[in-house]
């Protein structure tokens, strides 16, 4: 991904899904035509200053808006390194401010079963 994003050559979403297992798949949304017409039905109902605060509007992350938010995210991913046995940092150096967050950064984390310790961003 740090390739990808330095050269910013994105190869397809079947391409990323080649790293993630059974179980770190099974982390994403993986919606239905039913299940977001179904989702949308519930946004229309909701009052417009009660969809952020409203836990039935929460959903995981879908793969594809991860790996979008990690192309279009305005900052360098400089790596990840072990800095215990138990424990990695992955590192990155936002350009400016607002840079698009570190969502999806957290996503990719705990798709494979690992805890965020600390977000020097959120």
């Amino acid at each position: 991904m740090r390739l990808s994003k330095q050269e910013d050559v994105w190869p397809d979403d079947d391409f990323w899904l080649g790293f993630f297992d059974a179980e770190a798949r099974a982390f994403f949304w993986w919606p239905t035509a039913a299940d977001l017409a179904a989702y949308r039905r519930r946004w229309d109902a909701t009052p417009a200053s009660e969809r952020p605060y409203d836990p039935g509007l929460e959903t995981p992350w879908d793969f594809g808006s991860m790996l979008d938010a990690f192309r279009n995210g305005e900052y360098e991913i400089l790596g990840c390194r072990r800095i215990s046995p138990t424990t990695a940092r992955l590192e990155f150096d936002p350009y400016a401010g607002p840079f698009g967050g570190t969502e999806c950064m957290r996503a990719l984390i705990e798709a494979f079963g690992h805890r965020v310790l600390h977000d020097s961003w959120g």
